[in-house]
């Protein structure tokens, strides 16, 4: 085995459905790059492998490049617009108050 290559493990990625090579969290190199531009778009730098070490003061700039180079909405997160799904049950009380 090649260490030069992506991941450690053959499987299906949890991204894209792709039997390839992925990494420790599932994904294939393409799936985890859009991940890792996600967290630098949601400015969620705990958890970046690409803003790893990036000092704070830089952190805005990579921000910035990012969303210049491939747009501001996300690629593989789903957004959350802080509204819940109603429940089954909920749905079925407002048809019976009716």
């Amino acid at each position: 085995m090649d260490d030069n290559e992506f991941g450690f493990y053959e499987g299906e990625c949890q991204g894209c459905d792709i039997f390839t090579r992925v990494d420790d969290v599932g994904l294939c190199e393409e799936c985890a790059a859009k991940l890792d531009r996600d967290l630098i778009r949601q400015k969620d730098w705990k958890y970046s492998m690409v803003a790893y070490g990036v000092p704070p003061e830089k952190r805005e700039e990579l921000h910035r490049k990012v969303i210049q180079q491939y747009g501001a909405d996300l690629e593989l997160i789903a957004r959350c617009d802080g509204k819940r799904p109603k429940s089954r049950s909920q749905k079925r009380r407002k048809r019976k108050q009716r």
